[in-house]
């Protein structure tokens, strides 16, 4: 069984809970109107039986006044009749509205009371619903026994009244449950407009159509958080589809052209015969790009493995300074072919949990970076500092400096600031990648400057050691 629509919930439970108040309303009103009646049969009831208190009061002993008064009362009503009945201490009949004898004898009405109580509903032997009442008469001349009268007043037109009532109250609640039913699917379309605005923006937006977004104007309070966190899923998933497609035609150009470099070797070693010496220094060119796609395959499946979540490094309390140096050191050679010196310089002792290899990979990109962009006679200065949180390395040059337009994309995978895209020296462009990936990895950031005087490179890392 499918399950229910939110509009068909909704409107089930508006038209249920309207049609339950309804009901309480119209059954409270006909529970009242049937209390008025009774009330009302009650009070007429009492007024004959105090008359006839009232008259045997007067004259104890006129029976015939007291019959004279039963008969009247009988006759004067056409449409609600009353009957009395008058009985002496024994139970003998001394007085009986003619009639009265064939509806109820004595022995059908209630036990008689002293004062004047609500009735009860009783009916006849022919089925006619009447409303009796018995009472006691108390107060009249001494040594004589007190009366009882019974009474009983002919209800058939407010039976007839309640039932006429009853069925045009089926009716109302028929048509009420009909509209109710309509009002509160209208009201729930009405209010689920909005979230209808928002599946059909929703069912619009796919790989090709991602600049979609969802309208706030006009949408409900609640809804607005759904739809501002539905457009900044949005938002980061078309820059993630941004980046993956930038991300695959790099990968297609930075595989191309060693794939080209190494077929068209083999192509022209194969076009004729060659010396030793020349298939030799094809197969160095080979050796040569196999290295230059084995270190673009390493770097790639590097930033893969940084990004998996559940990638934990193993991090050791580490002399900063002295990686600092250990770096330095290494390159140094290097450098100085350049002409560029290197200079470490660190302020006090600076200890953090870290990584050595992923720490040393990081901080030696930056340098090497530096160094490549650092003409003869440039400084490239490490700084380490430290406060009670965090460790911060610097990497400064004297070199031409990076354009202000190109700083947000330095850390992007394959980009650089060359348009021209030229990859002398092995460099594939996941340098600054890998070493923003290596920062993240042990909970730090990572801060690029640069002006005409060079750049300047800020790597922040946590001290302690965080709980996995």
């Amino acid at each position: 069984m499918p399950p229910w629509s939110l509009a068909a919930r909704l409107t089930a439970w508006y038209a249920g809970s309207a049609f339950v108040m309804i009901v309480s309303a119209v059954g409270f009103l006909y529970w009242v109107l049937g209390h008025s009646l009774d009330r009302e049969d009650d009070n007429q009831i009492a007024d004959q039986v105090r008359v006839l208190r009232d008259l045997l009061a007067d004259r104890p002993d006129d029976l015939v006044g007291v019959r004279q008064e039963a008969e009247q009362e009988f006759q004067s009503r056409q449409h609600t009749q009353v009957y009395v009945r008058l009985l002496d201490a024994n139970g003998r009949v001394l007085v009986e509205t003619p009639g009265m004898a064939k509806l109820l004898g004595p022995d059908s009405f209630p036990p008689p009371t002293t004062d004047f109580q609500s009735g009860s509903d009783q009916r006849a032997d022919d089925g006619t619903p009447l409303r009796v009442m018995s009472v006691r008469l108390s107060g009249g001349p001494p040594g004589r026994s007190p009366y009882t009268v019974q009474a009983a007043m002919d209800r058939h037109q407010e039976v007839e009244l309640l039932a006429e009532y009853r069925k045009h109250l089926w009716v109302v609640l028929g048509a009420a449950l009909v509209v109710c039913v309509v009002v509160g699917y209208q009201i729930a379309r009405r209010g689920l407009r909005p979230v209808q605005i928002v599946t059909d923006t929703a069912r619009r937006i796919d790989t090709a159509n991602l600049g979609e977004r969802i309208d706030p104007d006009g949408l409900p309070a609640e809804l607005l958080v759904l739809a501002d966190t539905f457009n900044h899923m949005l938002d980061r998933l078309e820059a993630s589809f941004t980046r993956l497609a930038r991300f695959s035609a790099d990968i297609a150009h930075e595989l191309r052209t060693p794939v080209n470099n190494l077929r068209g070797g083999v192509e022209v070693a194969l076009g004729k015969a060659r010396t030793p010496d020349e298939y030799r220094d094809v197969l160095a060119s080979n050796l040569e790009e196999c290295g230059r796609l084995a270190r673009l395959i390493e770097s790639l499946l590097f930033l893969a493995r940084a990004e998996n979540p559940q990638t934990q490094v193993v991090k050791d309390r580490l002399d900063v300074g002295a990686e600092l140096a250990t770096v330095c050191e290494f390159y140094e050679a290097a450098a100085g072919e350049k002409g560029v010196t290197l200079t470490v310089t660190v302020a006090g002792g600076v200890h953090a949990d870290l990584n050595r290899t992923l720490f040393q990979r990081a901080v030696g990109n930056l340098v090497e970076n530096a160094v490549a962009h650092t003409p003869a006679g440039g400084v490239v200065t490490l700084t380490a500092t430290a406060t009670d949180t965090s460790a911060t390395v610097g990497v400064t040059d004297t070199g031409g400096g990076i354009p202000a337009a190109h700083l947000p994309h330095v850390f992007d995978r394959f980009y650089r600031a060359d348009p021209s895209r030229s990859s002398s020296g092995g460099n594939v462009g996941l340098g600054l990648a890998i070493v923003k990936s290596i920062v993240e990895l042990h909970g730090g950031n990572v801060h690029i400057a640069s002006g005409g005087g060079g750049t300047h490179v800020t790597l922040t890392f946590p001290r302690k050691m965080t709980k996995p």
